[in-house]
């Protein structure tokens, strides 16, 4: 359980020090557009370009847990949208919901694997990031642009929007070279990479930190601990059933678990901002649903693992 809490802190304190950043060193909204251009635009692609292209697609022991994964955030994702229909929150809140119940944390997820597993459960992890990475990229990014403010609705734009998203094209990008055998493995271009990379996961998440608001109506609050509770309860919760009813185990039942009990995307945030969601309550759902998380993941994976 201290290993859980452990790796999720950083992720934490990065949120804090956006957040404190913000107030008392940059305050300057400028800069933190601009920030989260070169996050959505360069750092974040690059990143999924080297992650998925380094991916093992020939593990067969992923088979039964991507399954799971795959088939309990798409039960999640339409209850999210029975939440629309009855409750009727606005669009862009709407928007915030529906990726603070499906999105994963990736860098909360690989440092929960490999604290829990090992190497193995950290090389299983990166799978299951290969995988799902476009499944909840390509849901996310058709929700906003059917939701977000000033989008247009019809489905050319749609799939034009997709197509043409950069998390989308970093991710198709690095499936074409895994499976075309091509790896960035050494040199300038993989130096450059790697460094792009890097910038992502502190600036999103400082990024995060800097949009906070604490003071939310009545309405947003409730759309909050919903998304909240979707994730880190619904989703766990539905996935060790999905688990016990496909007689599942082993390592791959166990990643499959950890992925679906670590709380939203720090990108999520990013992607809200871009799209026209509603950022504010993305960054609430973020933040709370990370510290809420501290909680969550170890009584989830402990219940399993028992």
């Amino acid at each position: 359980m201290t290993n859980i809490f452990l790796s999720i802190a950083p992720i934490f304190a990065l949120i804090a020090l956006g957040f404190a950043a913000k107030r008392y060193f940059i305050s300057s909204d400028e800069f933190w557009s601009a920030s989260d251009k070169l996050v959505y635009y360069l750092f974040f692609p690059s990143l999924l370009i080297l992650e998925i292209g380094h991916a093992d697609f020939e593990s067969v022991a992923a088979g039964s847990g991507l399954m799971v994964a795959i088939l309990a955030t798409s039960a999640i994702a339409v209850t999210v949208f029975l939440y629309k229909f009855i409750l009727s929150p606005d669009d862009e809140l709407f928007t915030s919901v529906f990726q603070g119940g499906v999105r994963y944390n990736s860098y909360i997820f690989i440092a929960s694997s490999q604290a829990l597993f090992g190497a193995e459960g950290a090389a299983l992890s990166g799978l299951f990031i290969a995988s799902m990475i476009i499944f909840t990229n390509v849901i996310s990014v058709i929700v906003l642009n059917l939701y977000g403010k000033g989008s247009k609705k019809g489905l050319g734009s749609v799939a034009y929007n997709t197509a043409t998203n950069p998390l989308i094209v970093g991710a198709v990008i690095g499936v074409a070279l895994n499976l075309s055998g091509i790896h960035i493995e050494d040199g300038a271009v993989y130096g450059l990479m790697r460094y792009l990379g890097s910038a992502a996961t502190p600036l999103s998440l400082m990024s995060v930190g800097a949009g906070l608001l604490f003071v939310l109506d009545r309405n947003k609050k409730i759309a909050i601990s919903y998304s909240i509770f979707a994730k880190l309860i619904m989703l766990p919760a539905l996935a060790i059933s999905l688990i016990s009813m496909l007689n599942l185990s082993g390592l791959a039942a166990s990643v499959a678990l950890l992925y679906c009990a670590v709380p939203c995307a720090g990108n999520a945030y990013i992607l809200s901002r871009q799209m026209g969601g509603d950022s504010v309550a993305m960054a609430s759902i973020i933040t709370w649903g990370t510290v809420i998380s501290f909680l969550t993941i170890p009584v989830f994976m402990l219940s399993h693992l028992m």
